[in-house]
C-alpha cells in the first residue's frame, strides 16, 4: 500500500488484519492481448458484484446522485494513477437522469499544482456504463451505504494498453475500519494486489467547487 504516510487513519487497521487473499488473477498483459478474455472478465465481475440488480434498483438516482470525494483508487498498473495521472481522479459530484441511463462524472486532474476540471457521460448498456476518457472506458457502480461508493473500470488508452481501476468515493474524508474492510475486499476482488492501493485523499488540494454544464 502506497500514499499512506498519515499514520491515525482507522482503514490502516482494517488492511493489517484481513488476509491477503488473491481470489482472482487479473493482469493487464492478459487484458491488452485477448478482447475475447476482457469480455469474460467483464461478465464474471458484474455477476460478481451483482451490479445487475443495483442497476435496475428504483432508488439508484437517490443513491448514488450528489458530491463526493474519492478517497482511495487501486489499479492494475500502479504507475496509472501516480499524482499527474490522468486516471488519478478527484471527484466531485455525480450527476444523472430519471433512470440513470446516462450519467455525468466531475471530477478534478492535477498537472503539477494545477487543478484541470472534467466532465465524462457514461451512457448505460446491459448495466454497465461506457464513457470516452484517455481512450474508452466501461465502469460499474457499487452502493455500499448511503456515505461510500465503490467504482470499478476498464480503461483502454489509445495505444490499446488496458488499465483495471477499483476506487472507494466517500461523503467525508475517512473510512471507517469496515468501510476500509469492505474496500479492500473489492480490491482482491477485482484482481488488484494490495500493495497497488493508494489513499489519495491527503493530496486532494483542488476546489471544493465545480462548474456544473
Amino acid at each position: 500500500m502506497q500514499d499512506t504516510a498519515h499514520t491515525n487513519h482507522p482503514e490502516k487497521a482494517a488492511i493489517k488484519s484481513r488476509k491477503l487473499l488473491c481470489t482472482l488473477s487479473v493482469r493487464s498483459r492478459y487484458l491488452q492481448s485477448s478482447h475475447t478474455m476482457r469480455v469474460i472478465i467483464l461478465l464474471l465481475t458484474l455477476d460478481v458484484l451483482g451490479v445487475s440488480s443495483m442497476m435496475t434498483d428504483k432508488n439508484l438516482k437517490k443513491k448514488i446522485e450528489g458530491n463526493w470525494r474519492t478517497v482511495y483508487l487501486a489499479a492494475s498498473s500502479v504507475e496509472k494513477i501516480n499524482e499527474g495521472s490522468p486516471l488519478r481522479t478527484y471527484f466531485r459530484r455525480i450527476e444523472c437522469g430519471k433512470r440513470c441511463n446516462r450519467i455525468n462524472l466531475y471530477f478534478y486532474i492535477k498537472k503539477g499544482a494545477k487543478c484541470q476540471q472534467f466532465k465524462i457521460v457514461g451512457r448505460r448498456s446491459q448495466d454497465v456504463y461506457y464513457a470516452k476518457y484517455e481512450g474508452s472506458t466501461a465502469f460499474m457502480l457499487k452502493t455500499v451505504n448511503e456515505k461510500i461508493l465503490l467504482f470499478d473500470y476498464f480503461n483502454r488508452n489509445r495505444r490499446n494498453d488496458v488499465t483495471r481501476v477499483a476506487g472507494i468515493l466517500a461523503k467525508g474524508r475517512q473510512l471507517t475500519k469496515d468501510e476500509m474492510t469492505e474496500y479492500m475486499n473489492f480490491v482482491e476482488e477485482m484482481g488488484i494486489e494490495d500493495e497497488n492501493v493508494k489513499r489519495v485523499m491527503d493530496t486532494d488540494t483542488c476546489p471544493n467547487k465545480i462548474r456544473i454544464r
